[in-house]
């Protein structure tokens, strides 16, 4: 019999918008798709609910100043959030769920992801994320603080995230084949040990490959709070360099719904209570993961 308290997410949003997508994809990545086919987004979560999702994230992750400037967007930064939020809004009320769907607030890295470094300074990233905070509060369930690839990263999301009333989470990003260490080169463990006192409700590792989660899940059971992974089915997750887009990144080909079912399922007797995927995760691989939880609550 399973655990009866496992929280199934959602899926990767950005490279799934872009296979769906009818335009070429550029550095503003899944943020591109609010502005020209804001059905998709509405549609995706959609199709994350429909395959059993319990929360789904708002596609806010690229909805950066720093991100949009690049594109000279930066004035758009309110508009995209609140988009964002109504898509994930409209597809709650479209589904019609007799399941309460929780919306997840996006606290994305500011200025890309896997980089070693926040990227600016720190007052500027606490006060930056602030702001996203203020537009998101009101309208979301859980704040999701992702892909952190440092223990700098974590403490400044920590810091602005500390008067919120809402359930936080840090989701850590690792080494792609060393799980114990972040992407920084710091270890989980001193990462983890930093927060294990705080209000901080759960740790993650998200966008990571799957075997290097299962490192992390080793050590991430051994703290108090609940914990979980999301992982990603990329061939590697090397740092895009400003401007450069995500086409770059290729798929693994023995990364299907049967190998993340198993992954995932590792991870829960490992004693996770929060999964889902990130990039490469879609509605198709949550479904076959919903339908393995359901067998093994009712069995």
């Amino acid at each position: 019999m399973l655990n009866n308290n496992i929280t199934l997410l959602d899926g990767g949003m950005g490279q799934e918008l872009i296979h769906r997508s009818s335009f070429k994809p550029d550095s503003l990545w899944s943020t591109r798709v609010l502005l020209d086919e804001y059905d998709l987004v509405v549609n995706l979560h959609k199709d994350f609910i429909k395959a059993g999702a319990d929360a789904i994230t708002i596609n806010s992750y690229g909805i950066t100043p720093h991100r949009l400037k690049r594109h000279n967007l930066e004035n758009m930064f309110l508009t995209l959030q609140q988009k964002a939020l109504a898509a994930a809004k409209q597809a709650i009320d479209e589904m019609s769920s007799t399941k309460k769907i929780q919306i997840y607030g996006c606290l994305p890295p500011l200025i890309g992801s896997y980089y070693r470094t926040v990227g600016i300074n720190r007052t500027d990233a606490v006060e930056t994320y602030k702001k996203m905070i203020e537009i998101q509060e009101n309208e979301v369930d859980v704040f999701i603080c992702e892909t952190i690839t440092s223990i700098e990263e974590a403490q400044i999301l920590f810091e602005a995230t500390s008067e919120i009333s809402k359930k936080v989470i840090l989701s850590f990003t690792v080494d792609e084949v060393d799980g114990s260490i972040l992407r920084s080169g710091e270890s989980l463990k001193s990462a983890l040990a930093e927060f294990e006192n705080s209000k901080i409700d759960s740790f993650l590792v998200n966008c990571s490959t799957p075997e290097a989660i299962l490192q992390s899940t080793n050590i991430m059971k051994t703290f108090s709070k609940p914990f979980g992974a999301l992982p990603n089915g990329f061939e590697t997750c090397l740092p895009l360099t400003p401007g450069e887009d995500v086409s770059v990144l290729k798929k693994r080909d023995d990364f299907n719904q049967e190998s993340f079912v198993n992954f995932v399922m590792e991870y829960i007797e490992n004693g996770a209570s929060i999964v889902g995927g990130c990039c490469e995760v879609s509605p198709d691989y949550i479904l076959a993961l919903s339908k393995q939880l359901s067998y093994l609550k009712n069995n």
